[in-house]
């Protein structure tokens, strides 16, 4: 409970520290109107017509939600703003399809964890706790870390998500396989 919770913090301070850092510099609007063309043209990379006006329809609905809480958050409404909820709702939207994969990752993971843990138990193997807390750390950091991407439009690309998918299936293999086996 302790890793989620400082894994949950780490992930408030990071995106603190990337919208404290655009409050500190300068030229807002620049830095607002290139983390909008870098959504716009990962939206553009969706082959489909269709499935590009889906992924459309659903960052605006993201956009009317967003919306109202960064409102809360700034207490002006211009053009900054706007396109920053933009560039959320975009990104917010791409990654949401990327969902079922992570569902299937993740669950791919978790049955090879049992399969080890299985492997252990008839060959009398050992776990190892500290292999089980490190598979936690990984699997939990690199799901905050997609968190980070999908909610920040200053966050690396969309294309990160990727690897870090990877990294918690791993995360999760590991440790689910080393959990104790009287668990």
């Amino acid at each position: 409970m302790t890793l989620t919770l400082n894994v949950l913090v780490a992930l408030l301070i990071a995106l603190g520290l990337s919208v404290g850092l655009f409050l500190l510099r300068g030229r807002h609007e620049a830095r607002a109107a290139g983390a909008l063309e870098s959504a716009e043209a990962a939206l553009a990379t969706v082959r489909s017509l269709s499935e590009r006006e889906k992924a459309n329809a659903t960052a605006k609905g993201w956009e009317a939600s967003l919306a109202p809480v960064l409102r809360v958050l700034s207490m002006r409404k211009g053009t900054v703003e706007a396109a920053l909820i933009r560039a959320t709702a975009i990104r917010l939207s791409l990654s949401q399809r990327l969902f079922p994969v992570a569902t299937l990752l993740l669950l791919l993971g978790g049955g090879a964890g049992f399969l080890h843990r299985e492997r252990a138990r008839e060959l009398v193997l050992y776990s190892s706790v500290t292999f089980s807390y490190l598979g936690k750390f990984l699997a939990l950091s690199a799901v905050a870390f997609c968190t980070f991407v999908a909610l920040s439009p200053f966050a690396p690309p969309l294309w990160t998500l990727y690897p870090a998918l990877g990294a918690a299936a791993t995360g999760t293999a590991i440790y689910v396989g080393n959990l104790p086996p009287k668990l």
